[in-house]
């Protein structure tokens, strides 16, 4: 039988189960409702294909060489319609000019993602804006696949490891394939982020109508998450009703391999990686440009990268300092320190006896105090950012 990745290295990218011709992998969930393969022995025949396709097995060297420049960018078109500066966007309607597919994570419904492919500009809306849990690839790899067979420009954003997955899936390079790397800080599940859904549904009545979720509005950057009951934003979530997001935070909710993550790093597994410039202007060179409305940090690890970033248009590129950008995106480089009560929290998410607040008073996640408070507010009204702009531009002068 194939030997796969160990439970605690598998990242769950699926390019075992995209490739089998026999159908023979299933991705199922474990009990903390992670995505991971379970083969069939009734069907497989020993091919040992998975085991080729797997990023982790089989041991290919994937990453690009070492880069060396970072860029402060913004899309000009969209950057108000995106969760940042709108690099995804430009990059995408690079592709869509050329009648090229995208494929990217959705929300489906309401409070599932997945990954799915779109070929049609006005649907590529619905891959815009950052969603922190990881994202179900299916059989997008095979489909992305075909599209680059055909000759069709086809862009894939993921998680690195999705993209590391999809790269040794592929086995040989594609001219005409762009890939983008998030830089990711760890996924939780599907099955806990529902889970959470429902306790906030249960115990928030002003939330029970809500049918779609929103993890930063576009009115800049900091603002917190949002349910949305059809087209409409609800009230922002602030205190205990934020549990989730205190969790991410903290790193006490993530598939056990991303703690140990095999493809962060400054050799990176995409032509683009792409994240928010946290941090741009406090430190070293001045940044003199308004940052309220959101700034992409965009890093070109290869030949195919440079060429779409060179090609852009209307858009807004600045050069900056490599170590800026890593200075408050640490998981560009590193791996998340996984807190010693993590196995429990995530029982105690999916357990369904247990409520956010018993959560919080066990873990201690969510600060309820007065100081807590103002920052929340500050936080849901945008505020927050617009002063820590400030305070940035004033430290680089």
């Amino acid at each position: 039988m194939p030997i796969l990745a160990k439970p605690q290295n598998c990242t769950g990218c699926a390019a075992c189960g995209n490739i089998c011709p026999h159908d023979a992998i299933m991705m199922t969930q474990d009990n903390d409702g992670f995505i991971m393969p379970v083969i069939n022995s009734g069907k497989c025949v020993e091919c040992k294909l998975c085991e080729k396709a797997c990023p982790i097995v089989n041991g290919k060297y994937l990453k690009n060489p070492e880069v060396k420049e970072a860029y402060a960018f913004w899309d000009n078109s969209t950057r108000t319609e995106s969760s940042s500066g709108g690099a995804f966007s430009a990059i995408a309607d690079w592709i869509r000019k050329r009648d090229g597919v995208v494929f990217g994570a959705a929300w489906h419904d309401s409070f599932q993602c997945c990954h799915i492919g779109i070929e049609e500009g006005k649907d590529f809306a619905m891959l815009r804006g950052s969603k922190y849990l990881q994202s179900d690839v299916r059989k997008t790899f095979a489909e992305a696949r075909e599209k680059l067979k055909e000759g069709k420009y086809v862009l894939f954003t993921g998680t690195p490891c999705q993209i590391a997955g999809l790269r040794s899936f592929l086995i040989k390079s594609y001219e005409k394939l762009i890939t983008i790397d998030i830089v990711c800080h760890g996924v939780p599940s599907n099955i806990l982020f529902s889970n959470y859904i429902k306790k906030l549904k249960s115990e928030y009545p002003q939330y029970s109508s809500a049918d779609g979720f929103e993890f930063r509005n576009l009115r800049g950057w900091g603002i917190a998450p949002t349910p949305k009951k059809g087209n409409c934003r609800m009230k922002p979530l602030t205190g205990v009703a934020n549990l989730y997001m205190a969790a991410f935070d903290k790193g006490a909710i993530f598939r056990e391999s991303c703690y140990d993550c095999q493809f962060n790093g400054l050799s990176r597994v995409g032509d683009i990686t792409i994240a928010d410039f946290w941090g741009i202007g406090a430190f070293g060179k001045p940044f003199k440009h308004d940052v309220s409305k959101g700034v992409s940090l965009v890093l070109v690890n290869s030949k195919s990268g440079r060429e779409i970033l060179e090609n852009l248009k209307n858009c807004f590129i600045e050069k900056r300092e490599l170590q800026e950008a890593v200075k408050l995106n640490h998981n560009l480089v590193a791996s998340t320190d996984k807190p010693p009560y993590r196995n429990e929290l995530i029982k105690s998410f999916n357990n369904p006896e247990i409520t956010l607040r018993d959560i919080n008073t066990r873990f201690n996640l969510k600060g309820t105090g007065m100081k807590d408070n103002i920052k929340d507010l500050l936080i849901s009204t945008g505020v927050f950012w617009i002063v820590k702009s400030i305070v940035n531009k004033l430290r680089s002068i």
